[in-house]
């Protein structure tokens, strides 16, 4: 365990959340992917696609912020 937890450990967390969410969604895309239109499913499938992608991409800006920035370095604690 490191002697000071750091902005950076709190945002990579963040990003696994964020991650585990989007893999959530495209579970339910992928369980709903045969459905027609019109259907409470295929809204599910729809619903599932975006917020997959929009889950997707908050992961990927935490990670960047985390690891590319010297704001991983700030320590909190």
């Amino acid at each position: 365990m490191p002697e000071t937890i750091t902005l950076g450990h709190v945002l990579l967390l963040l990003a696994a959340v964020a991650m585990v969410y989007a893999l959530a969604q495209a579970s339910a895309f992928l369980k709903h992917r045969g459905a027609g239109p019109g259907t409470p499913q295929y809204a599910r499938r729809r619903d599932g696609k975006r917020y997959a992608a929009w889950g997707a991409l908050v992961a990927i800006l935490l990670l960047a912020l985390g690891f590319l920035t010297p704001l991983g370095g700030v320590a909190i604690a």
